[in-house]
Protein backbone atom coordinates (compact mmCIF):
# COMPACT_ATOMS: atom_id res chain seq x y z
CA UNK A 1 0.00 0.00 0.00
CA UNK A 2 1.83 3.22 -1.34
CA UNK A 3 -1.22 5.89 -0.61
CA UNK A 4 -0.45 8.20 2.76
CA UNK A 5 -3.94 9.98 2.48
CA UNK A 6 -5.80 6.65 2.63
CA UNK A 7 -3.24 5.42 4.96
CA UNK A 8 -3.62 8.73 7.08
CA UNK A 9 -7.52 8.68 7.47
CA UNK A 10 -10.94 7.24 7.77
CA UNK A 11 -13.33 6.48 5.16
CA UNK A 12 -16.99 7.26 5.64
CA UNK A 13 -18.88 5.27 3.57
CA UNK A 14 -22.42 7.18 2.08
CA UNK A 15 -25.28 5.03 0.43
CA UNK A 16 -26.83 7.38 -1.39
CA UNK A 17 -30.00 6.45 -1.46
CA UNK A 18 -30.96 6.90 2.66
CA UNK A 19 -28.28 9.83 3.13
CA UNK A 20 -29.90 12.96 2.30
CA UNK A 21 -32.52 14.35 0.16
CA UNK A 22 -32.03 17.57 -1.65
CA UNK A 23 -35.17 18.20 -3.44
CA UNK A 24 -37.64 16.46 -1.59
CA UNK A 25 -38.68 13.54 -3.31
CA UNK A 26 -38.12 10.98 -0.44
CA UNK A 27 -34.56 9.81 -2.02
CA UNK A 28 -30.96 10.43 -1.04
CA UNK A 29 -29.09 12.40 -3.76
CA UNK A 30 -26.57 14.17 -4.68
CA UNK A 31 -27.80 17.67 -4.38
CA UNK A 32 -28.50 15.65 -0.25
CA UNK A 33 -24.58 14.78 -0.12
CA UNK A 34 -23.50 18.80 -0.74
CA UNK A 35 -26.02 19.91 1.96
CA UNK A 36 -23.87 17.61 4.36
CA UNK A 37 -20.54 18.18 3.54
CA UNK A 38 -20.70 21.13 6.56
CA UNK A 39 -21.41 17.93 9.09
CA UNK A 40 -18.81 15.32 7.31
CA UNK A 41 -16.07 17.89 7.88
CA UNK A 42 -17.19 18.79 11.23
CA UNK A 43 -16.92 14.75 11.98
CA UNK A 44 -12.99 15.10 10.48
CA UNK A 45 -14.01 13.05 7.57
CA UNK A 46 -11.49 13.23 4.72
CA UNK A 47 -12.38 10.74 2.30
CA UNK A 48 -16.18 9.30 1.56
CA UNK A 49 -16.60 6.28 -0.28
CA UNK A 50 -19.89 7.20 -2.74
CA UNK A 51 -22.12 3.50 -3.45
CA UNK A 52 -22.81 3.76 -6.98
CA UNK A 53 -24.62 6.75 -8.49
CA UNK A 54 -24.46 5.59 -12.05
CA UNK A 55 -27.53 5.05 -14.05
CA UNK A 56 -29.49 2.02 -13.49
CA UNK A 57 -32.29 0.46 -13.18
CA UNK A 58 -31.72 -0.21 -9.58
CA UNK A 59 -32.90 -4.01 -9.14
CA UNK A 60 -29.76 -4.00 -6.90
CA UNK A 61 -29.73 -0.96 -5.54
CA UNK A 62 -27.15 0.88 -8.27
CA UNK A 63 -25.15 -2.49 -8.28
CA UNK A 64 -26.37 -3.42 -11.46
CA UNK A 65 -25.28 -0.44 -13.52
CA UNK A 66 -26.77 0.53 -17.35
CA UNK A 67 -24.51 3.31 -18.07
CA UNK A 68 -21.41 3.85 -16.67
CA UNK A 69 -20.18 7.59 -17.83
CA UNK A 70 -23.88 9.31 -16.58
CA UNK A 71 -25.56 9.89 -13.43
CA UNK A 72 -28.76 8.09 -12.57
CA UNK A 73 -31.28 11.12 -12.50
CA UNK A 74 -32.98 9.45 -9.07
CA UNK A 75 -29.73 11.20 -8.01
CA UNK A 76 -29.31 13.95 -9.77
CA UNK A 77 -27.25 15.84 -13.04
CA UNK A 78 -23.66 15.57 -13.60
CA UNK A 79 -23.21 18.98 -13.13
CA UNK A 80 -24.29 18.57 -9.45
CA UNK A 81 -21.66 15.30 -9.84
CA UNK A 82 -19.32 18.51 -10.57
CA UNK A 83 -20.00 21.03 -7.81
CA UNK A 84 -20.09 18.12 -5.32
CA UNK A 85 -16.26 17.64 -6.65
CA UNK A 86 -15.66 21.51 -6.22
CA UNK A 87 -17.30 21.57 -2.63
CA UNK A 88 -15.34 18.46 -1.22
CA UNK A 89 -12.00 19.89 -2.74
CA UNK A 90 -13.34 23.30 -0.74
CA UNK A 91 -13.22 21.30 2.21
CA UNK A 92 -10.23 19.16 1.75
CA UNK A 93 -12.42 15.87 1.58
CA UNK A 94 -11.29 13.37 -1.46
CA UNK A 95 -14.00 10.97 -3.30
CA UNK A 96 -13.77 7.33 -3.54
CA UNK A 97 -16.83 6.32 -6.37
CA UNK A 98 -17.58 2.59 -6.45
CA UNK A 99 -16.82 0.59 -9.45
CA UNK A 100 -18.91 -2.27 -10.36
CA UNK A 101 -17.14 -4.68 -12.74
CA UNK A 102 -17.45 -8.18 -12.90
CA UNK A 103 -21.19 -7.45 -14.41
CA UNK A 104 -23.42 -5.21 -15.63
CA UNK A 105 -27.00 -4.49 -15.61
CA UNK A 106 -29.21 -6.57 -18.02
CA UNK A 107 -30.02 -3.51 -19.08
CA UNK A 108 -26.13 -2.00 -20.22
CA UNK A 109 -26.25 -1.75 -24.09
CA UNK A 110 -23.43 -3.86 -24.37
CA UNK A 111 -25.77 -7.20 -23.23
CA UNK A 112 -28.63 -5.83 -25.41
CA UNK A 113 -26.55 -5.80 -28.43
CA UNK A 114 -25.13 -9.28 -27.18
CA UNK A 115 -28.25 -10.88 -26.63
CA UNK A 116 -30.06 -9.73 -29.74
CA UNK A 117 -26.96 -10.49 -32.08
CA UNK A 118 -25.15 -13.60 -31.58
CA UNK A 119 -22.46 -12.99 -34.13
CA UNK A 120 -22.14 -8.98 -32.58
CA UNK A 121 -18.45 -8.28 -30.91
CA UNK A 122 -20.79 -7.66 -27.26
CA UNK A 123 -21.40 -11.40 -27.43
CA UNK A 124 -17.86 -12.13 -25.90
CA UNK A 125 -17.83 -9.28 -23.60
CA UNK A 126 -20.15 -11.87 -21.63
CA UNK A 127 -20.12 -15.42 -20.51
CA UNK A 128 -21.94 -17.37 -23.09
CA UNK A 129 -21.69 -21.18 -22.69
CA UNK A 130 -23.68 -24.08 -24.43
CA UNK A 131 -25.59 -26.50 -21.77
CA UNK A 132 -25.23 -30.03 -21.20
CA UNK A 133 -28.03 -32.56 -21.11
CA UNK A 134 -28.19 -35.50 -19.06
CA UNK A 135 -28.81 -39.17 -19.83
CA UNK A 136 -32.76 -38.49 -20.63
CA UNK A 137 -31.91 -35.22 -22.90
CA UNK A 138 -32.63 -32.83 -20.33
CA UNK A 139 -31.15 -29.57 -20.52
CA UNK A 140 -28.90 -28.60 -17.83
CA UNK A 141 -26.90 -25.28 -17.35
CA UNK A 142 -23.24 -25.63 -18.63
CA UNK A 143 -22.02 -26.34 -15.23
CA UNK A 144 -23.51 -26.63 -11.48
CA UNK A 145 -22.10 -23.37 -10.20
CA UNK A 146 -24.30 -21.14 -7.80
CA UNK A 147 -25.12 -17.98 -7.47
CA UNK A 148 -24.17 -16.12 -4.44
CA UNK A 149 -27.93 -14.83 -4.45
CA UNK A 150 -29.27 -18.48 -4.17
CA UNK A 151 -30.05 -20.73 -7.48
CA UNK A 152 -28.04 -21.14 -10.55
CA UNK A 153 -25.56 -18.84 -11.74
CA UNK A 154 -26.83 -19.60 -14.65
CA UNK A 155 -29.56 -18.17 -16.97
CA UNK A 156 -31.08 -19.48 -20.28
CA UNK A 157 -31.18 -17.61 -23.48
CA UNK A 158 -34.90 -17.56 -24.85
CA UNK A 159 -34.99 -17.92 -28.22
CA UNK A 160 -31.06 -19.87 -28.37
CA UNK A 161 -30.92 -23.66 -28.18
CA UNK A 162 -29.42 -24.62 -25.19
CA UNK A 163 -27.73 -21.75 -24.48
CA UNK A 164 -26.92 -19.97 -21.06
CA UNK A 165 -25.49 -16.52 -19.78
CA UNK A 166 -23.77 -16.57 -16.45
CA UNK A 167 -24.21 -14.40 -13.44
CA UNK A 168 -22.71 -14.86 -10.01
CA UNK A 169 -25.36 -12.61 -8.80
CA UNK A 170 -29.05 -11.82 -10.40
CA UNK A 171 -30.01 -13.15 -13.38
CA UNK A 172 -30.79 -9.26 -13.99
CA UNK A 173 -26.40 -9.09 -13.61
CA UNK A 174 -24.97 -11.07 -16.19
CA UNK A 175 -21.14 -11.45 -15.65
CA UNK A 176 -18.33 -9.51 -17.99
CA UNK A 177 -15.77 -11.82 -19.85
CA UNK A 178 -12.49 -10.68 -18.45
CA UNK A 179 -10.72 -13.21 -20.93
CA UNK A 180 -11.49 -10.52 -23.55
CA UNK A 181 -8.89 -7.82 -23.74
CA UNK A 182 -11.74 -5.09 -25.01
CA UNK A 183 -13.61 -5.24 -21.93
CA UNK A 184 -10.11 -4.63 -19.93
CA UNK A 185 -9.73 -1.71 -21.88
CA UNK A 186 -13.57 -0.84 -21.80
CA UNK A 187 -13.01 -0.42 -17.84
CA UNK A 188 -9.69 1.64 -18.00
CA UNK A 189 -11.54 4.40 -20.04
CA UNK A 190 -14.39 4.57 -17.44
CA UNK A 191 -11.75 4.42 -14.96
CA UNK A 192 -10.26 7.27 -16.36
CA UNK A 193 -13.00 8.87 -16.96
CA UNK A 194 -13.82 9.46 -13.21
CA UNK A 195 -10.47 10.31 -12.20
CA UNK A 196 -10.05 13.02 -14.78
CA UNK A 197 -13.09 14.17 -13.46
CA UNK A 198 -11.30 14.42 -9.93
CA UNK A 199 -12.26 11.56 -8.29
CA UNK A 200 -9.61 10.00 -5.90
CA UNK A 201 -10.24 6.23 -6.87
CA UNK A 202 -12.26 3.46 -6.28
CA UNK A 203 -13.76 1.05 -4.02
CA UNK A 204 -14.30 -2.36 -6.53
CA UNK A 205 -17.44 -4.36 -5.85
CA UNK A 206 -16.68 -7.95 -5.11
CA UNK A 207 -13.35 -7.93 -7.64
CA UNK A 208 -11.52 -11.01 -6.43
CA UNK A 209 -14.35 -12.93 -8.63
CA UNK A 210 -13.81 -11.10 -11.92
CA UNK A 211 -11.77 -13.79 -13.35
CA UNK A 212 -12.84 -17.23 -14.14
CA UNK A 213 -10.21 -19.45 -14.59
CA UNK A 214 -11.95 -22.17 -16.12
CA UNK A 215 -15.51 -23.62 -16.37
CA UNK A 216 -15.66 -27.23 -14.60
CA UNK A 217 -18.16 -28.06 -11.82
CA UNK A 218 -17.55 -26.98 -8.34
CA UNK A 219 -17.18 -29.04 -5.75
CA UNK A 220 -19.52 -29.77 -2.74
CA UNK A 221 -20.06 -26.74 -0.01
CA UNK A 222 -22.10 -26.14 2.81
CA UNK A 223 -25.51 -24.43 2.64
CA UNK A 224 -24.21 -20.59 2.07
CA UNK A 225 -21.78 -21.21 -0.02
CA UNK A 226 -21.85 -20.72 -3.82
CA UNK A 227 -20.85 -23.83 -5.60
CA UNK A 228 -17.55 -23.00 -8.24
CA UNK A 229 -15.77 -20.33 -6.34
CA UNK A 230 -12.85 -22.52 -6.29
CA UNK A 231 -12.81 -21.47 -9.97
CA UNK A 232 -12.77 -18.02 -9.72
CA UNK A 233 -12.06 -16.20 -6.06
CA UNK A 234 -8.76 -15.07 -6.52
CA UNK A 235 -7.26 -16.24 -9.77
CA UNK A 236 -3.69 -15.77 -11.35
CA UNK A 237 -5.75 -13.58 -13.28
CA UNK A 238 -7.70 -11.72 -11.40
CA UNK A 239 -4.46 -10.57 -10.00
CA UNK A 240 -2.46 -9.88 -13.11
CA UNK A 241 -5.55 -7.45 -13.91
CA UNK A 242 -5.44 -5.54 -10.88
CA UNK A 243 -1.56 -4.96 -11.50
CA UNK A 244 -2.17 -4.01 -15.39
CA UNK A 245 -4.84 -1.81 -14.14
CA UNK A 246 -2.80 0.30 -11.49
CA UNK A 247 -0.20 0.12 -13.63
CA UNK A 248 -2.15 1.27 -16.48
CA UNK A 249 -4.38 4.25 -15.00
CA UNK A 250 -4.30 4.35 -11.01
CA UNK A 251 -0.77 5.45 -10.51
CA UNK A 252 -0.65 7.71 -13.30
CA UNK A 253 -3.20 9.68 -12.15
CA UNK A 254 -2.33 9.44 -8.24
CA UNK A 255 -5.22 7.57 -7.52
CA UNK A 256 -6.15 3.97 -5.11
CA UNK A 257 -7.97 0.86 -5.46
CA UNK A 258 -10.27 -0.44 -2.24
CA UNK A 259 -10.94 -4.09 -3.26
CA UNK A 260 -14.32 -5.81 -1.66
CA UNK A 261 -12.46 -9.77 -1.46
CA UNK A 262 -15.10 -11.87 -0.38
CA UNK A 263 -15.80 -15.48 -1.78
CA UNK A 264 -13.18 -17.02 1.10
CA UNK A 265 -10.30 -15.46 0.30
CA UNK A 266 -7.07 -16.05 2.62
CA UNK A 267 -4.22 -14.27 4.32
CA UNK A 268 -2.07 -15.25 1.87
CA UNK A 269 -4.56 -14.18 -0.99
CA UNK A 270 -4.30 -10.70 0.99
CA UNK A 271 -0.83 -10.98 1.20
CA UNK A 272 -0.71 -11.07 -2.75
CA UNK A 273 -3.54 -8.12 -3.47
CA UNK A 274 -1.50 -5.53 -1.54
CA UNK A 275 1.20 -6.52 -3.88
CA UNK A 276 1.06 -3.81 -6.70
CA UNK A 277 -2.47 -4.36 -7.12
CA UNK A 278 -4.82 -2.60 -4.20
CA UNK A 279 -3.84 -0.48 -1.22
CA UNK A 280 -6.31 -2.54 1.02
CA UNK A 281 -9.22 -4.31 0.77
CA UNK A 282 -12.42 -5.52 2.75
CA UNK A 283 -12.38 -9.53 3.91
CA UNK A 284 -15.38 -11.43 5.31
CA UNK A 285 -14.23 -13.63 7.46
CA UNK A 286 -14.75 -10.96 10.74
CA UNK A 287 -18.49 -10.30 9.88
CA UNK A 288 -19.54 -14.00 9.00
CA UNK A 289 -18.03 -15.90 12.52
CA UNK A 290 -21.82 -16.09 13.74
CA UNK A 291 -22.54 -18.17 16.71
CA UNK A 292 -24.02 -20.86 14.79
CA UNK A 293 -25.91 -20.87 11.50
CA UNK A 294 -29.16 -19.88 13.11
CA UNK A 295 -27.92 -16.66 15.30
CA UNK A 296 -27.68 -13.02 14.00
CA UNK A 297 -24.85 -12.43 16.92
CA UNK A 298 -20.92 -12.63 16.00
CA UNK A 299 -19.29 -14.72 18.26
CA UNK A 300 -16.55 -12.93 19.84
CA UNK A 301 -13.95 -16.05 20.48
CA UNK A 302 -14.47 -16.90 16.86
CA UNK A 303 -14.08 -13.11 15.76
CA UNK A 304 -10.83 -12.23 18.32
CA UNK A 305 -9.18 -15.62 16.49
CA UNK A 306 -9.70 -14.33 13.04
CA UNK A 307 -9.24 -11.01 13.52
CA UNK A 308 -5.93 -11.28 14.81
CA UNK A 309 -4.97 -14.27 12.40
CA UNK A 310 -5.60 -11.43 9.54
CA UNK A 311 -4.30 -8.16 11.45
CA UNK A 312 -0.71 -10.49 12.11
CA UNK A 313 -0.42 -11.72 8.55
CA UNK A 314 -1.99 -8.74 6.33
CA UNK A 315 0.06 -6.06 6.70
CA UNK A 316 -2.54 -3.25 5.67
CA UNK A 317 -6.46 -4.41 5.89
CA UNK A 318 -9.32 -2.58 5.59
CA UNK A 319 -10.74 -2.50 9.12
CA UNK A 320 -15.16 -2.86 9.15
CA UNK A 321 -17.83 -3.52 10.69
CA UNK A 322 -20.67 -2.02 8.71
CA UNK A 323 -21.52 -1.42 5.64
CA UNK A 324 -24.58 -0.61 2.87
CA UNK A 325 -24.19 -5.09 2.95
CA UNK A 326 -23.87 -6.03 7.00
CA UNK A 327 -26.14 -5.13 9.71
CA UNK A 328 -25.35 -2.45 12.26
CA UNK A 329 -22.41 -3.44 14.69
CA UNK A 330 -24.65 -3.00 18.08
CA UNK A 331 -26.92 -5.84 16.45
CA UNK A 332 -23.79 -8.00 15.60
CA UNK A 333 -21.28 -7.68 17.99
CA UNK A 334 -22.80 -6.51 21.07
CA UNK A 335 -24.70 -8.59 23.35
CA UNK A 336 -27.23 -7.54 26.25
CA UNK A 337 -28.16 -3.88 27.07
CA UNK A 338 -24.89 -2.58 27.12
CA UNK A 339 -25.07 -1.54 23.55
CA UNK A 340 -23.94 2.52 23.70
CA UNK A 341 -21.16 1.52 25.45
CA UNK A 342 -20.27 -1.80 22.72
CA UNK A 343 -20.79 0.90 20.25
CA UNK A 344 -17.60 3.10 21.74
CA UNK A 345 -15.62 -0.12 22.13
CA UNK A 346 -16.38 -1.28 18.15
CA UNK A 347 -14.98 2.53 17.12
CA UNK A 348 -11.98 2.22 19.84
CA UNK A 349 -11.10 -1.38 17.94
CA UNK A 350 -11.60 0.29 14.56
CA UNK A 351 -9.47 3.20 14.78
CA UNK A 352 -6.47 1.58 16.78
CA UNK A 353 -6.26 -1.52 14.96
CA UNK A 354 -3.34 -1.56 11.85
CA UNK A 355 -5.17 -1.02 8.76
CA UNK A 356 -7.55 1.96 7.26
CA UNK A 357 -10.96 2.41 9.02
CA UNK A 358 -13.91 2.44 6.95
CA UNK A 359 -17.42 4.07 8.48
CA UNK A 360 -20.34 3.11 6.98
CA UNK A 361 -23.14 6.69 7.32
CA UNK A 362 -24.67 6.65 10.68
CA UNK A 363 -22.47 4.52 12.97
CA UNK A 364 -21.07 7.57 14.39
CA UNK A 365 -24.11 8.12 16.05
CA UNK A 366 -24.63 4.47 17.07
CA UNK A 367 -27.22 3.76 14.50
CA UNK A 368 -29.08 0.60 14.77
CA UNK A 369 -31.41 -1.98 12.79
CA UNK A 370 -34.81 -2.18 13.03
CA UNK A 371 -36.23 -3.02 16.24
CA UNK A 372 -38.39 -5.65 14.97
CA UNK A 373 -36.94 -5.31 11.29
CA UNK A 374 -39.72 -4.78 8.50
CA UNK A 375 -42.64 -6.44 7.04
CA UNK A 376 -41.86 -8.66 3.91
CA UNK A 377 -43.93 -6.57 1.96
CA UNK A 378 -41.71 -3.19 2.86
CA UNK A 379 -38.30 -4.95 1.98
CA UNK A 380 -36.66 -3.93 -0.82
CA UNK A 381 -33.29 -5.89 -1.03
CA UNK A 382 -33.68 -8.66 -3.55
CA UNK A 383 -31.66 -10.71 -1.33
CA UNK A 384 -34.13 -10.60 1.60
CA UNK A 385 -36.89 -11.55 -1.20
CA UNK A 386 -34.32 -14.48 -2.86
CA UNK A 387 -33.68 -16.12 0.40
CA UNK A 388 -37.04 -15.61 2.34
CA UNK A 389 -38.66 -17.79 -1.52
CA UNK A 390 -35.69 -20.28 -1.30
CA UNK A 391 -36.26 -20.84 3.02
CA UNK A 392 -40.62 -21.55 1.89
CA UNK A 393 -40.40 -22.87 -1.34
CA UNK A 394 -37.46 -25.38 -1.23
CA UNK A 395 -37.24 -26.31 2.76
CA UNK A 396 -40.95 -25.74 3.39
CA UNK A 397 -40.12 -23.40 6.61
CA UNK A 398 -42.58 -21.74 8.54
CA UNK A 399 -43.10 -18.09 7.22
CA UNK A 400 -41.44 -16.51 10.84
CA UNK A 401 -38.33 -19.10 10.71
CA UNK A 402 -38.06 -17.87 6.57
CA UNK A 403 -38.29 -14.08 7.87
CA UNK A 404 -35.82 -14.08 10.16
CA UNK A 405 -33.35 -16.26 8.00
CA UNK A 406 -34.34 -14.09 4.85
CA UNK A 407 -33.88 -10.66 7.50
CA UNK A 408 -30.54 -12.09 9.08
CA UNK A 409 -29.04 -12.68 5.51
CA UNK A 410 -30.94 -9.43 4.05
CA UNK A 411 -29.61 -5.92 3.89
CA UNK A 412 -32.71 -3.77 4.49
CA UNK A 413 -31.64 -2.83 8.00
CA UNK A 414 -28.53 -0.66 7.50
CA UNK A 415 -30.42 1.15 4.26
CA UNK A 416 -32.54 3.20 6.47
CA UNK A 417 -33.05 6.70 6.39
CA UNK A 418 -30.31 8.68 8.03
CA UNK A 419 -30.74 10.59 11.05
CA UNK A 420 -29.72 14.19 11.40
CA UNK A 421 -31.81 15.50 13.89
CA UNK A 422 -35.18 14.46 15.62
CA UNK A 423 -37.78 16.28 13.61
CA UNK A 424 -40.06 14.57 11.48
CA UNK A 425 -37.59 14.02 8.54
CA UNK A 426 -34.77 13.32 10.86
CA UNK A 427 -33.10 15.86 8.64
CA UNK A 428 -33.08 13.52 5.70
CA UNK A 429 -36.01 14.91 3.65
CA UNK A 430 -38.41 17.83 4.42
CA UNK A 431 -41.40 17.53 6.50
CA UNK A 432 -43.93 15.52 5.23
CA UNK A 433 -41.91 14.06 2.50
CA UNK A 434 -42.40 10.00 2.57
CA UNK A 435 -39.40 8.61 2.53
CA UNK A 436 -37.94 5.51 0.45
CA UNK A 437 -37.98 3.43 3.03
CA UNK A 438 -39.55 3.90 6.36
CA UNK A 439 -37.37 5.96 9.49
CA UNK A 440 -35.91 3.70 11.96
CA UNK A 441 -37.90 4.58 15.44
CA UNK A 442 -34.03 4.84 17.12
CA UNK A 443 -33.73 7.67 14.90
CA UNK A 444 -35.67 9.39 17.63
CA UNK A 445 -32.75 8.69 20.08
CA UNK A 446 -29.55 7.96 18.05
CA UNK A 447 -29.10 11.48 15.87
CA UNK A 448 -26.19 14.27 15.65
CA UNK A 449 -28.74 16.85 17.22
CA UNK A 450 -29.83 14.66 20.09
CA UNK A 451 -25.75 13.23 20.58
CA UNK A 452 -23.91 16.76 19.73
CA UNK A 453 -23.85 18.32 23.08
CA UNK A 454 -23.98 15.57 25.37
CA UNK A 455 -20.13 15.04 26.34
CA UNK A 456 -20.66 11.18 26.68
CA UNK A 457 -22.61 10.68 23.37
CA UNK A 458 -21.57 8.30 20.68
CA UNK A 459 -21.14 10.95 18.15
CA UNK A 460 -18.73 12.84 20.63
CA UNK A 461 -16.45 9.74 21.34
CA UNK A 462 -16.37 8.96 17.76
CA UNK A 463 -14.97 12.65 17.09
CA UNK A 464 -12.35 11.98 19.81
CA UNK A 465 -11.19 8.36 18.28
CA UNK A 466 -11.05 9.79 14.86
CA UNK A 467 -8.94 12.69 16.58
CA UNK A 468 -6.60 10.59 18.01
CA UNK A 469 -5.49 8.73 14.68
CA UNK A 470 -5.39 11.41 12.92
CA UNK A 471 -2.19 12.27 12.54
CA UNK A 472 -0.95 9.84 14.95
CA UNK A 473 1.76 8.16 13.13
CA UNK A 474 2.37 5.18 15.82
CA UNK A 475 -1.36 4.23 14.86
CA UNK A 476 -1.33 4.83 11.42
CA UNK A 477 2.58 3.08 10.56
CA UNK A 478 3.36 1.08 14.11
CA UNK A 479 3.30 -2.40 13.94
CA UNK A 480 0.70 -4.49 16.00
CA UNK A 481 1.22 -6.74 18.36
CA UNK A 482 -1.39 -9.01 20.30
CA UNK A 483 -1.17 -9.76 23.82
CA UNK A 484 -2.12 -13.12 25.47
CA UNK A 485 -5.49 -13.49 27.01
CA UNK A 486 -8.40 -15.17 27.65
CA UNK A 487 -11.42 -15.05 25.10
CA UNK A 488 -12.91 -12.34 26.65
CA UNK A 489 -10.65 -9.60 26.39
CA UNK A 490 -8.59 -8.74 22.95
CA UNK A 491 -5.34 -6.51 24.00
CA UNK A 492 -2.34 -5.20 21.92
CA UNK A 493 0.06 -2.70 21.26
CA UNK A 494 0.98 -0.29 18.77
CA UNK A 495 4.38 0.71 18.64
CA UNK A 496 6.77 3.29 16.18
CA UNK A 497 10.36 4.62 17.36
CA UNK A 498 10.19 3.03 21.15
CA UNK A 499 6.93 4.44 21.67
CA UNK A 500 3.19 3.04 21.70
CA UNK A 501 -0.35 2.10 22.99
CA UNK A 502 -2.03 -0.20 24.00
CA UNK A 503 -5.62 -1.12 23.59
CA UNK A 504 -7.32 -2.97 26.08
CA UNK A 505 -11.33 -4.53 25.14
CA UNK A 506 -13.67 -6.05 27.03
CA UNK A 507 -15.42 -8.41 24.02
CA UNK A 508 -17.99 -9.23 26.48
CA UNK A 509 -21.29 -7.87 28.48
CA UNK A 510 -19.74 -9.80 31.49
CA UNK A 511 -17.13 -8.16 34.36
CA UNK A 512 -13.55 -9.61 33.43
CA UNK A 513 -10.05 -9.38 35.22
CA UNK A 514 -7.34 -7.32 33.97
CA UNK A 515 -4.92 -9.49 32.17
CA UNK A 516 -2.39 -10.72 34.65
CA UNK A 517 0.32 -8.42 35.19
CA UNK A 518 -1.25 -5.35 33.72
CA UNK A 519 -0.69 -3.03 36.51
CA UNK A 520 2.74 -3.48 36.66
CA UNK A 521 2.89 -1.70 33.32
CA UNK A 522 4.12 2.03 33.31
CA UNK A 523 1.42 3.74 31.01
CA UNK A 524 -0.78 6.73 30.96
CA UNK A 525 -4.25 7.32 30.28
CA UNK A 526 -5.44 8.53 26.57
CA UNK A 527 -9.06 7.58 26.17
CA UNK A 528 -11.64 5.48 27.82
CA UNK A 529 -15.73 4.39 27.09
CA UNK A 530 -16.53 4.47 30.69
CA UNK A 531 -15.69 7.95 32.77
CA UNK A 532 -13.67 6.33 35.89
CA UNK A 533 -11.60 3.12 35.94
CA UNK A 534 -12.34 -0.02 38.14
CA UNK A 535 -10.41 -2.68 39.63
CA UNK A 536 -12.19 -5.23 36.62
CA UNK A 537 -13.51 -4.44 32.91
CA UNK A 538 -16.69 -3.86 32.96
CA UNK A 539 -18.95 -4.96 30.31
CA UNK A 540 -17.44 -3.36 26.64
CA UNK A 541 -14.82 -1.33 28.17
CA UNK A 542 -12.17 0.12 25.82
CA UNK A 543 -8.89 1.26 27.23
CA UNK A 544 -6.21 3.37 25.57
CA UNK A 545 -2.87 3.99 27.20
CA UNK A 546 0.25 5.55 25.87
CA UNK A 547 3.23 3.73 26.81
CA UNK A 548 7.16 3.33 26.22
CA UNK A 549 8.06 0.24 24.59
CA UNK A 550 11.38 -0.38 22.64
CA UNK A 551 10.79 -1.50 19.16
CA UNK A 552 11.55 -5.08 18.16
CA UNK A 553 13.39 -5.24 15.62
Amino acid sequence: MGDNFLREHAVYQIYPISFADGNGDGKGDLKGVISKLDYLENLGIKIIWLSPIYVSPMFDFGYDIEDYYNINPMFGTMEDFDLLMEETKKRGIRVVMDLVVNHTSDHHKWFKEALSNPESPYRDYYVFKKGKKDEKGRELPPNNWQSCFTGSAWEKVEGEDNMYYLHLFTKYQPDLNWHNEKVLEEVEKIICFWMDKGVYGFRCDVISEIYKESYEDGKKRKLGDPVGSEHYVATQGNHDILKRIRKDVIEPRGGVLIGECGGGITPEDGIKYLQDELDTFFQFDTQLCYKNGLSSKISMKKFKKILIEWQTKVDYNGNYFENHDQHRSTNKYVHGKHTDIGAKMLLTMLFTLRGVPFIYMGQEVGARDYPKGLPLEECSDCVTHSVYKLARDKFHAPKAFSMMMARKNGRDDTRAPMAFDQSEGHGFSALGVKPWQRYNPYSETYNYEAEKDDPHSIVNYFKKVNQLREGNQILIDGKIDFLDTDDKILNYVRVLNHEGYMVILNLTDKKVKYPYGFERIEKEHVLANYDDEAKFLRPYEARVYKINKKEEK
